[in-house]
């Protein structure tokens, strides 16, 4: 990806064709990154758990299950790292259905 001029510093060039360019100024920098922390518990099911991961996040059935059973395991998982509306959104979803997560700044 190749930065524009100086008057165009917040837009980015794609493959280095001048014609396709993209506005960056809105782009999740990293520091401004959250992490949705799925913590293990003794009361939902795995099944209930990973339908919960697949319809908050979009996740796929595989990756879902990765993240469930690495919380059964270690005692907790990250499910997803995003910005903070987006995580702060989904922590919510995923409280609403009796799981406990957490979202923390990276």
């Amino acid at each position: 990806m190749l930065i524009g001029s100086a008057e165009k510093s917040n837009m980015a060039t794609i493959s280095n064709n001048p014609a396709i360019t993209v506005d960056i100024s809105s782009a999740v920098k990293p520091e401004d990154m959250y992490q949705v922390i799925l913590w293990n518990d003794d009361h939902n099911e795995a099944f209930f758990v990973v339908r919960c991961l697949m319809q908050v996040f979009n996740h796929d059935s595989p990756l879902a299950i990765k993240i469930m059973l690495e919380a059964n395991n270690n005692g907790k998982a990250i499910a997803e790292v995003e910005g903070a509306e987006s995580a702060k959104l989904h922590g919510e979803q995923m409280q609403s259905f009796g799981l406990t997560v957490t979202v923390e700044k990276i």
